[in-house]
């Protein structure tokens, strides 16, 4: 059953971070292509600022979390190994873009999952068995769960570009869950800061002088229009906790 593979994250993140990279988009053209002689610019921001990204950052996001399930079995207790890759629950929303597309829904935590890598490939077949279970699943759990009162508006922003619902899954008791820890939070909370902090001094004239997640994203930085700068730091904004 597919229930008993997903491995979600709580509702504790959720409440906290439900969009745990609001500076990172999912570009797949970002490793280039040698045959082409288009160089690897994994890291580096796009015209906007943002982060582009292989998926390759949100995949390990829960790498130093423990696995809470259900029943006995091998996961209980266990930290994600690589044979569990982050799926995108949604891929076609109510956007021209596709979900992952948009930094609003690519970090969605109702719109990850992560699964065993055969598994995960059928979330990519629109309306497929594997993609409406989970959907529903992330219906189930999330869609009706607080959140920290500052980033009501940017959720309501985000489950507007969702589909509506689909029919109810089995028990949310049934399910698999990371076990967050408060290592979790402030690692969250350091690399927005970060972020911030950055655009704030481009703002102000100043130059990079420490790294900003990337190397590529450092040097990049300076380079995006200011106007795209400014939009980018008032998107960001939504998710400081001041």
């Amino acid at each position: 059953m597919i229930e008993s593979m997903a491995i979600w994250l709580p509702l504790d993140v959720y409440y906290e971070w439900p969009v745990l990279l609001p500076w990172v988009v999912r570009d797949p053209s970002c490793r280039g292509n040698p045959a082409k002689g288009i160089p690897d610019a994994w890291g580096s921001p796009n015209l906007n600022g943002y982060l582009r990204d292989d998926n390759s950052l949100i995949k390990t996001l829960p790498r130093s979390l423990v696995v809470r399930t259900p029943v006995a079995g091998r996961l209980r207790g266990a930290r994600m190994g690589s044979e569990f890759v982050a799926a995108h629950v949604w891929r076609v929303v109510k956007h021209a873009q596709l979900a992952s597309r948009l930094p609003l829904l690519n970090s969605f935590v109702p719109n990850l999952v992560w699964l065993p890598a055969q598994i995960a490939k059928l979330t990519d077949r629109e309306e497929s068995v594997v993609q409406t279970t989970l959907q529903s699943m992330a219906f189930a759990v999330y869609r009706h769960a607080p959140v920290a009162p500052h980033l009501e508006e940017a959720v309501t922003e985000a489950w507007a570009l969702i589909p509506d619902q689909l029919p109810p899954p089995r028990p949310i008791s049934d399910l698999n869950w990371f076990e967050s820890t408060q290592q979790f939070f402030a690692n969250r909370s350091h690399r927005l800061q970060s972020v911030v902090a950055a655009l704030n001094a481009l703002s102000d004239g100043a130059t990079l002088t420490t790294k900003v997640v990337t190397t590529r994203y450092t040097s990049g930085l300076p380079g995006v229009a200011a106007e795209a700068r400014r939009e980018l730091l008032n998107h960001l904004a939504r998710f400081l906790n001041d």
